[in-house]
């Protein structure tokens, strides 16, 4: 699941634990290569096409704001697209000058040569926390708290399993893109891009990664996606929404 969404259900009274994490963030702003977009503060006054209600959109919103000092939602003009598809056919179409996107609908536009990086959510993470190591997370595994309780095994399952895929994902990249083949009937090109383009694949609840996902969560409180006051509070975050088996 998304973490932040993860995080959202939480505070939201929904009796989860997560348990680790699976992939780095995956969002990109994608250019249309002839807009004459070059940087990211080129994007004040141009139309972009972004689905404004996901975790993907608010977070490289808040991360501009936090890194670059305009906000996209203000000081653009956002295009609300219905789906990733739609996003691509209004880029397609030159109805927009630029997409919030996610992989791998981000690397099939850039793979097709309609689409430049402008820049990715691990760079606007970068420059807007200072942060030039660790990973902030796209998606995570979560655990009903009944479930866990009855089934203590089931975290350490998982990120064992989390693990083997992750090995397959860098040491055996061919069987990696075969697997990825066979889930999404995506063309094999555009797989090959994905596996090229994708920032990191994680797995467990190490330390320094714990870190990361709690900064990741103060940003999220910072900029109005998490009320709770539990984002305030490290501790809390360790003893409460996580579980490290």
């Amino acid at each position: 699941m998304s973490f932040a969404l993860a995080a959202k259900a939480f505070e939201d009274g929904v009796p989860l634990k997560v348990t680790g994490v699976a992939t780095a963030v995956l969002g990109a702003i994608v250019a249309r290569k002839d807009a004459g977009l070059a940087k990211v503060e080129d994007l004040k006054g141009r139309k972009i096409a972004a689905i404004v209600g996901t975790s993907t959109f608010f977070d490289i919103r808040a991360l501009t704001l936090k890194g670059y000092g305009f906000d996209l939602q203000k000081d653009t003009q956002i295009v609300t697209a219905t789906s990733p598809p739609d996003m691509v056919t209004l880029l397609g179409k030159k109805e927009v000058d630029a997409i919030i996107a996610w992989q791998p609908i981000t690397d099939s536009v850039v793979f097709r040569g309609e689409g430049v990086y402008l820049i990715k959510q691990i760079d606007l993470w970068r420059k807007a926390t200072g942060r030039a190591a660790g990973f902030p997370v796209h998606v995570c595994y979560l655990v009903h708290n009944d479930f866990l309780q009855k089934n203590p095994q089931i975290a350490r399952d998982l990120n064992e399993a989390q693990k083997d895929a992750v090995d397959i994902w860098y040491n055996k990249p061919a069987r990696a893109m075969e697997i990825v083949a066979e889930v999404t009937k995506l063309p094999k090109d555009v797989i090959q891009v994905a596996h090229k383009e994708t920032v990191r694949m994680l797995h467990g609840l190490p330390d320094e990664q714990v870190e990361t996902l709690i900064a990741q969560l103060k940003i999220n409180k910072e900029f109005g996606f998490l009320k709770s006051d539990i984002w305030d509070s490290p501790d809390r975050i360790r003893r409460e929404f996580f579980h490290r088996a």
